[in-house]
């Protein structure tokens, strides 16, 4: 079954896994004038020290004199099946990691990886620890989840931020995404 919603994106759940739910993430950086969305695929799949992104020899360099206390090597594909931002004023969708892919985007080291193996992943591109999202991304978001909510048939229970995942595995929240002011009772409720 292939889905063609409003918004001109196709999903294709036929090939893809059979996805019970899905968790919003923000970039928790500002949405700048260009596209967003690529320096974040950028910085997932590129070697990083300490968060930052490295050539391969420079992180080699690092790693072999411990010159560092985080080290990433490049993932297969960005974290996310998804992200949203602004571009030239208009909210937009950009495409992740593939359907069929599992996620990158909520696994809690040492507890479970099931919301990266059951669960959409899409990152607003925004800081909503500082503000909510304006309410065309938010329009926008909800009418994107809902898409996916019809194509996947996700009850809006399954629909989380990333700070809930801490909660439903029972543990300390670690992270305020999708940000202090995303209201995710008010956002489920609109669903």
């Amino acid at each position: 079954m292939t889905i063609k919603p409003r918004l001109g994106i196709e999903i294709d759940a036929l090939s893809a896994r059979p996805w019970k739910g899905i968790v919003w993430h923000h970039s928790a950086g500002p949405d700048g004038q260009g596209r967003d969305w690529d320096g974040i695929v950028k910085y997932h799949t590129s070697y990083r020290v300490d968060y930052e992104t490295v050539s391969a020899e420079e992180f080699e360099r690092r790693l072999k004199i411990n010159l560092g206390k985080s080290f990433q090597k490049p993932w297969k594909a960005v974290g996310y099946h998804g992200g949203t931002e602004f571009v030239n004023s208009q909210p937009v969708f950009s495409w992740g990691r593939s359907l069929a892919m599992i996620g990158a985007h909520a696994g809690v080291k040492d507890a479970s990886n099931q919301f990266n193996e059951e669960y959409l992943g899409f990152c607003a591109v925004g800081d909503f620890d500082k503000a909510p999202p304006n309410s065309a991304l938010w329009d926008f978001n909800l009418r994107l989840t809902r898409s996916f909510m019809e194509a996947f048939r996700i009850p809006a229970s399954h629909v989380i931020g990333h700070r809930e995942v801490f909660d439903k595995l029972g543990i300390p929240r670690q992270k305020t995404c999708p940000g202090k002011c995303w209201d995710m009772a008010l956002f489920r409720s609109e669903l």
